[in-house]
């Protein structure tokens, strides 16, 4: 038997038959009287499975890239214009411009706070005439400064309200009441008003009239009531016993009345004291001595005036000691005479 060629070893290994691969012709199987069997095609040959894939002929594999060392993560920088757009945002105006808005914002607090006219607070009392044809007795308020009124009789003892005040300007004054006061506010500047008030077994009532402010009093200053006591010349459901007559008390003099506001007439001249009569003040005027307390005299007296809070004046002829009762006991004030 003669070996086989290396070329023809192969076909057969491939699936050749000895007579292919030797070159020699078969008769076509149609032609053969036998019975031959097919043989499936042989599976072409598949390239094997590497873990990277081989590159194409005639191509040289690419070097893996070399993957570099983990560096640390930097913030990057943002564009000019996103950076400019969050400065205007957070600070729209620079320091110097912020400075200046804010002066300019307290110089105008400052203005809005200075009340265009001052108000001048004072505690003064008052004699109601009841008589026909009398004038009514003024309150001056003025916004943001409320006055409280008061009700005493001819002996300084509070005359009570009986009921709600008549207020004739709701809008232009708010008037609240309690059985011993009443106050009033005024709601806006320079409005006028009414208010009528109903005293507990007085007979007739008592207007008076409620002013905010002068329109025509250009001065920088106006007076307002803080408190005025409006005494009643009769006596009231309180009234306290009198060891005198009812002609020394002086409802209508305007020297008491001034001693009583604690502006004395500039004709008074203050005299020296001495003794332990607490809150008391003399003065003499001529012939006459008046003196300002808040304790019961002892002594003769022509006139005398109270107010709401207890304190009394007293006028009497000259002399050099008073007798005062201070809690019980008789105390002598002397008086200096110049």
């Amino acid at each position: 038997m003669m070996p086989l060629k290396p070329h023809l070893l192969w076909l057969m290994l491939a699936g050749a038959t000895p007579a292919v691969a030797a070159g020699i012709s078969v008769p076509d199987a149609a032609a053969s009287h036998a019975p031959t069997t097919a043989m499936p095609p042989a599976p072409a040959w598949q390239p094997a499975q590497t873990m990277q894939t081989a590159p194409p002929a005639g191509q040289t594999a690419a070097p893996a890239p070399v993957q570099p060392a983990a560096q640390p993560v930097q913030a990057t920088p943002l564009p000019d214009a996103a950076l400019r757009y969050a400065q205007e945002q957070a600070m729209p105006l620079p320091a110097a411009d912020v400075s200046t808005l804010r002066q300019g914002l307290d110089t105008l607090q400052r203005n809005e706070g200075r009340a265009p006219v001052t108000a001048v607070p004072r505690i003064s009392s008052l004699t109601v005439n009841l008589a026909p044809g009398a004038s009514l007795p003024l309150v001056r308020v003025l916004p943001s400064f409320p006055a409280t009124v008061t009700f005493t009789d001819e002996t300084g003892s509070p005359w009570p309200i009986a009921v709600p005040p008549v207020n004739g300007n709701d809008r232009g004054f708010d008037v609240s009441w309690m059985p011993d006061a009443m106050t009033i506010q005024a709601r806006r500047p320079y409005d006028t008003g009414t208010v009528t008030v109903y005293l507990q077994g007085l007979s007739v009532p008592v207007t008076l009239s409620m002013s905010s402010g002068e329109p025509d009093n250009v001065s920088a200053s106006q007076v307002t009531d803080s408190r005025l006591d409006l005494r009643i010349p009769r006596r009231g459901p309180a009234a306290r016993a009198l060891p005198r007559g009812r002609g020394k008390v002086a409802l209508y003099d305007g020297t008491l009345q001034a001693f009583l506001d604690g502006v004395p007439p500039a004709e008074a001249r203050r005299l020296k004291t001495q003794g332990a009569v607490p809150d008391t003040a003399v003065w003499q005027i001529g012939d006459d001595l008046f003196i300002r307390g808040r304790h019961d005299i002892r002594d003769a007296f022509d006139q005398t005036l109270a107010s709401a809070d207890g304190t009394r004046v007293w006028k009497l002829p000259v002399t050099p000691e008073v007798s005062f009762s201070v809690q019980g006991h008789t105390q002598i004030l002397s008086v200096s005479l110049e």
